[in-house]
């Protein structure tokens, strides 16, 4: 009995101090089962006790009172789940306890680990998520932490409005390097025994630094630019939205979402949370004139904003629309533009500044 109090107790700190990240980990249902899975015993205890800002090695061993090899250890341990983040200062690499979203939740289906039973794992990881506290969590209304991106099959005929980070193509030759990896979203959703709706291989696109620690640890293989926008045409074709990271500058990743499985479009699918994911700087318009209520636009609306009138004609919801621009693109009557929202919409400059706003909008 004693051995399950320390357990217990030894979770508990764990959850406590991942729950001080700028998107924390509520306790709710199945979040220390899913802890004891993911962290030993020993990556608990030093997880427990990591600084918030990034920690160099001699940091960690002043802070654990641990050896010199068993640290190391614990730390590759801990990379190669994706529970620590890694990065470079001056040469010396400084590590960072990784959130759960965007974290290690998503790293852990980016590949299959046979060790870990992952089937249980998606349904408990699956079902905390979409939990009330946890969504209360990730879709803060105040700075949501993904945004929608343009499709550029529409931009010709809006391109001198466009600004190059709303379109994916120009995030990707911005960064230089990328790679991609598997669809975090539809991984879980297979794992829990559910035929996949889209691709789940090299859907998903991380850029700069981030792709250079995922590639490295074996969670994303390196691409060329050419076939990270091969992929991207290939995501067009089938009509998935792009999402990527709610900033204006270094975005680390680019996703490829669908309405059944994405967890950013759960916000809006699942709970009805209008601001869940950031839109662009366009609105879907229709032309009703030209309409003839086909209904491709109702079919290929990732977040099911669009409706059709009297069996007429659409109609998009102007309050919830994202500006993705997928109807458009896919509207054989040419009737439905993208359109300049009246007020912009303001990004966070970089991942620092949308870190303390998701700090601050959490009164953390």
């Amino acid at each position: 009995m004693g051995h399950m109090g320390n357990k217990n107790e030894l979770l508990t700190g764990l959850r406590e101090r991942l729950d001080q990240n700028p998107i924390g980990l509520p306790e709710d249902i199945n979040i220390y089962e899913i802890l004891s899975i993911l962290f030993t015993d020993d990556e608990a205890t030093l997880a427990s006790k990591f600084p918030l800002k990034p920690s160099s090695f001699e940091d960690l061993k002043e802070i654990s009172l641990l050896s010199s090899q068993k640290l190391k250890s614990i730390i590759a341990s801990m990379l190669s789940k994706g529970l620590l983040l890694e990065s470079k200062k001056h040469g010396s690499p400084r590590y960072m306890l990784s959130m759960a979203l965007v974290g290690f939740f998503e790293f852990t289906f980016m590949k299959t680990n046979n060790s870990l039973p992952m089937k249980h794992l998606a349904e408990l990881i699956h079902e905390y998520r979409l939990g009330t506290k946890f969504t209360k969590e990730l879709f803060n209304p105040n700075t949501p932490r993904a945004r929608s991106l343009l499709y550029e099959t529409i931009v010709p005929d809006i391109k001198t409005e466009v600004l190059t980070h709303e379109l994916a193509t120009e995030l990707v030759k911005e960064a230089g390097r990328g790679g991609l990896t598997k669809c975090y979203c539809r991984h879980e959703t297979h794992h829990m025994g559910y035929n996949p709706c889209f691709p789940i291989d090299d859907m998903c696109i991380s850029l700069g630094a981030a792709s250079d620690f995922l590639i490295d640890k074996g969670f994303a293989r390196k691409a060329s630019a050419t076939e990270i926008l091969e992929k991207l045409d290939m995501a067009k074709e089938l009509g998935l939205m792009h999402v990527c990271d709610n900033v204006k500058e270094n975005v680390a990743f680019v996703c490829n979402c669908c309405n059944c499985c994405c967890c950013f479009l759960a916000g809006v699918n699942e709970h009805t949370l209008k601001n869940a994911v950031t839109s662009t700087n366009f609105i879907a318009k229709v032309d009703e004139g030209k309409c003839n209520g086909c209904e491709i636009c109702t079919n290929y609306c990732q977040i099911k904003n669009i409706s059709i009138i009297d069996n007429k004609v659409a109609s998009v919801d102007k309050t919830s629309c994202l500006g993705c621009g997928v109807c458009a693109s896919f509207c054989d009557q040419d009737a439905i533009e993208m359109k300049k929202r009246e007020k912009n919409v303001i990004l966070p400059q970089n991942m620092s500044e949308l870190m303390i706003r998701l700090k601050q909008d959490r009164n953390k």
